[in-house]
């Protein structure tokens, strides 16, 4: 059965407390650190992993052509095909002991093996385990009426154990040795030891296999009815289920497995059993190991042929069932599915990384919100600080210093906008060069206007002074002009009040200097300058 892929609370019914848990994120500095370390780690670890193309295909060490094995593995290649694009490369062997030696040497990247001729390399960590593909079964095939009725019948018999580097002659010895039994071993071919059976050069074949996997084994029983199963002694099975629990098992083969009618077995035979397992080195590559572990686990129901528990069972139960050595990536695809999903995995079950997150994303909203007004907010002012130069250039020609002390508010407005943040330094300087090369061309007019009314007055005191000795009462009239003159100017900002003292006191020098002390222009300059020193 293909496995259920278990429901997950969607993270949106986590988003009332999320709030929370973002505060409780903030008040913790190391989480802040290892956040962006995170980000940064998965940008960098993202590029490496974008610059290391993944392999197109793989190489698996199955069987002989048309056997169980070769038949297993073109099965698999079929399912990481159709699954992830993996190609696997099936290459032929005698069976396990071949395959995993092959895996030792590094001469292929993956095999298929009996577990209990892998386990010893496991228990070293040489190998790992992906998953179990098949359970195998021990058959002791003989003729009937051989007199042979049980495994401890095979004394000092012709035995067909299996060839050399296949599983078969591995779990055959274990049996053989564990029952203290001595027989004639033959290692030939399948199909050459079922001759020799038949023609009664082999008392009995000892075969290792998945039930009904092998078509040739159940077209030799169909067509051979004077064959049949032996059980193995209860006693048997559980000294070597003692000994070795993650290799062996207590099986049954089941009454008319292989045929109905006679039915082969003709009763449920006890047995043992072993794994079909599929290895890879500790070394190989995760994601590799991930992608055709979750394919197999994908596509679990076209294993039925060889593991018909799959179809009724779950298969992440079934293909992990007893492993103790299993790879890294395969026991993560087995608890969390599709490895190519792990981030959103992470993500889902990462709450910090979530409110980090979320705290990031607002923060860069907000700032990129905030960046956004500031340019408004400069634009505006340097609008308005254009405008506001424009509106006080039209009264620099007869108010200077009015215009000279708006442009130094203006100057003063945009130096506390700058110091509150509002605008960029950058803006500030284009500000403050406008309004203070604004500001020196009033100072400039002011001067200017100053040193001509300088020479105004003195012209004037001039004619004044001229008018003095042939008409006092005229030159008298001339002063009231020049004071009431000087006091419209002091008024009108056209001078400032050092500039207004200044010829002020130019007039009276000049009246004390050249007025009759007893004239009435004297006494009112005497008067006038009473005044002033008032």
């Amino acid at each position: 059965m293909i496995p259920a892929i278990p429901v997950r609370r969607n993270w949106t019914d986590k988003l009332p407390k999320l709030p929370c848990k973002c505060l409780s994120f903030i008040y913790k500095p190391q989480n802040i650190f290892l956040l962006f370390s995170g980000l940064a780690g998965g940008i960098i670890l993202s590029s490496l992993s974008g610059c290391s193309q993944k392999p197109n295909s793989v190489t698996l060490s199955t069987g002989t052509v048309g056997s169980y094995y070769h038949r297993l593995g073109e099965q698999i290649n079929y399912s990481t095909t159709t699954t992830v694009g993996l190609s696997v490369r099936n290459i032929d062997s005698q069976g396990s002991q071949e395959n995993l030696q092959r895996l030792l040497n590094h001469q292929v990247d993956f095999a298929i093996a009996q577990l209990d001729v892998a386990n010893e390399a496991m228990r070293q960590g040489k190998v790992k385990a992906v998953a179990i593909l098949a359970k195998e079964y021990v058959h002791i095939i003989v003729r009937k009426n051989s007199g042979i009725n049980t495994f401890d019948d095979l004394q000092g018999k012709r035995v067909a154990v299996g060839t050399p580097g296949s599983g078969i002659l591995f779990t055959a010895r274990q049996l053989i040795q564990t029952d203290k039994l001595k027989v004639k071993e033959d290692t030939s071919n399948f199909d050459e030891a079922f001759k020799k059976l038949k023609s009664r050069q082999l008392d009995a074949i000892i075969y290792v296999g998945s039930l009904g996997a092998n078509e040739n084994l159940r077209q030799i029983f169909v067509k051979n009815s004077n064959l049949s199963l032996l059980p193995i002694r209860t006693a048997l099975i559980n000294n070597l289920t003692v000994l070795d629990p993650s290799s062996y098992e207590s099986a049954t083969l089941p009454l008319g497995t292989y045929a109905s009618r006679p039915p082969i077995p003709n009763r449920k035979l006890p047995t043992l059993s072993t794994a079909t397992v599929l290895v890879t080195r500790p070394d190989m590559n995760r994601r590799t190991v991930g992608l055709v572990t979750w394919s197999i686990l994908s596509t679990a129901r076209t294993y039925a042929q060889f593991y018909p528990e799959i179809q009724s069972s779950k298969a992440e139960e079934l293909m992990r069932k007893e492993l103790f050595y299993i790879h890294p990536a395969a026991e993560a695809v087995f608890d969390h599915g599709d490895p190519r999903t792990v981030i959103i995995r992470y993500w889902e079950n990462n709450n910090d990384l979530q409110a980090g997150v979320f705290i990031l994303v607002t923060t860069s909203v907000i700032g990129l919100l905030l960046r956004q007004w500031h340019r408004q907010k400069s634009k505006k002012i340097i609008t308005t600080t254009n405008n506001r130069i424009s509106e006080l250039k039209s009264l620099l020609p007869d108010h200077p210093q009015q215009a000279l002390e708006s442009i130094e508010d203006l100057s003063q407005e945009n130096r506390l906008t700058f110091i509150e943040g509002l605008v960029s330094t950058e803006v500030y300087e284009q500000l403050r060069h406008k309004t203070q090369t604004f500001a020196d061309q009033c100072r400039t007019l002011i001067e200017q206007q100053r040193k001509k009314f300088v020479m105004d007055t003195l012209l004037l005191l001039d004619e004044w002074q001229a008018s003095l000795q042939t008409d006092p009462e005229t030159a008298l009239q001339k002063l009231k002009q020049i004071k009431q003159q000087y006091r419209d100017m002091l008024l009108s900002d056209q001078v400032d009040i050092e500039a207004y003292v200044e010829l002020m006191n130019l007039t009276l020098i000049s009246l004390m200097t050249l007025a009759p002390k007893s004239s009435p222009v004297h006494s009112d300059s005497e008067n006038k300058k009473q005044n002033i020193s008032n």
